[in-house]
């Protein structure tokens, strides 16, 4: 099949539907397809043997990381047998009109709770910019031949949200050939860490909606270290509230690590702790426990779906600071748990979630 993915996102930014556009693409092109990325600007023009077109784009000013793409000259798109969409915005638009002109299926995966962005556009109008978001929502997602989610909890939400087309539960799947576990005391003395000190780990975006702060909250009452890997436009408010708990000595930021480090940092952690709500897959949470890194996650859409609670990681209560600060206190590192974690993750490799993915296209064509 010759297969395009369309989507408002790509490199250099790095999220999770870059993640899933990176995991997925390769994977299918190993299985004997063509895969051709359209996107906003970039000077990416070849990415794991996917052809990279893109358009001119702007910057959305409520949340620079994301960028409005212009695109034009639909006949100019190679013949593809099906449109897989990414983002129901500007790229997810001219797919449906390059799906139009071709005659050709089109499917889309629904990534992202948007609702969870509202903030950024409308702080003051939340409640009716998330009517608007699900109205369009709704408009778009059932104009879809087929609709990709990548957890259960997700699926319901479409449902309860209108959207009647056929939903099928897909994750996005991770190479754990890639992510796997180092050894502990080797993974700590790589990344300059204490090996007798109780290590956390919270590695991904620093965005207002993954709630990080909950976290830096929690560890007023914590006996141990918490490392806060990544960027984005939460640092900033969030390295401050460190600083007014006066937390310097348990809560370090690490800033951007690249990708290849990532299973150090992981593996160097005694666990996870992630409090976002808004998680439609939690990728990240697959990622740390493919290393044998337990999860300590909030209790919300994807996140229970992965964490079992006492056997690979622990639940809490969404926002329970307390509760959180409790888990971590008594928290002890297991093999067994280490163990479940990892056997966990086997479900999600990619191999596996993209031969879904292929019956999923077959199905639809």
């Amino acid at each position: 099949m010759r297969i395009g993915f369309f989507t408002d996102t790509f490199l250099p930014q790095k999220n999770g539907v870059v993640t899933s556009l990176l995991s997925t693409g390769p994977e299918l092109i190993r299985r004997g397809h063509e895969v051709f990325i359209f996107c906003p600007k970039t000077k990416v023009r070849e990415c794991g043997g996917m052809k990279v077109y893109s358009y001119p784009a702007v910057t959305f000013k409520p949340y620079p990381e994301f960028r409005i793409a212009v695109p034009q000259g639909r006949e100019s798109v190679p013949k593809l047998d099906i449109i897989h969409s990414h983002s129901p915005f500007t790229m997810g638009f001219f797919g449906w009109r390059v799906s139009n002109f071709q005659k050709i299926p089109r499917v889309t995966t629904f990534h992202t709770l948007l609702s969870e962005y509202v903030r950024y556009v409308a702080p003051l109008g939340k409640k009716i910019m998330e009517k608007v978001i699900w109205k369009y929502c709704e408009i778009f997602y059932n104009k879809q031949k087929g609709i990709i989610v990548p957890s259960r909890a997700l699926k319901s939400v479409l449902v309860s949200h209108h959207i009647k087309k056929t939903i099928s539960v897909i994750p996005t799947g991770i190479n754990t050939n890639f992510f796997r576990p180092e050894k502990k005391e080797t993974a700590r003395e790589s990344l300059g860490l204490d090996d007798g000190e109780k290590i956390f780990l919270s590695l991904g975006r620093l965005s207002h909606e993954k709630n990080i702060d909950i976290i830096i909250r929690a560890f007023v009452e914590v006996d141990g270290k918490l490392i806060i890997a990544g960027r984005g436009p939460a640092a900033e408010k969030l390295r401050k509230l460190r600083d007014k708990l006066k937390l310097k000595k348990k809560v370090q930021f690490t800033g951007y690590v690249p990708e290849k480090l990532k299973p150090l940092y992981y593996s160097a952690a005694d666990a996870f702790v992630i409090a976002s709500t808004g998680e439609t897959q939690a990728l990240v949470v697959v990622e740390a426990m493919a290393c044998g890194c337990p999860v300590i996650g909030a209790n919300s859409l994807a996140i229970p779906e992965i964490i079992k609670d006492g056997k690979n990681g622990y639940l809490f209560s969404p926002g329970n600071i307390a509760e959180l600060a409790q888990i971590l206190n008594s928290y002890e590192p297991s093999p067994k748990m280490q163990t479940q974690a990892i056997k966990t993750s086997e479900k999600f490799s990619v191999t596996e979630c993209t031969k879904k993915l292929e019956k999923f296209y077959q199905a639809h064509l």
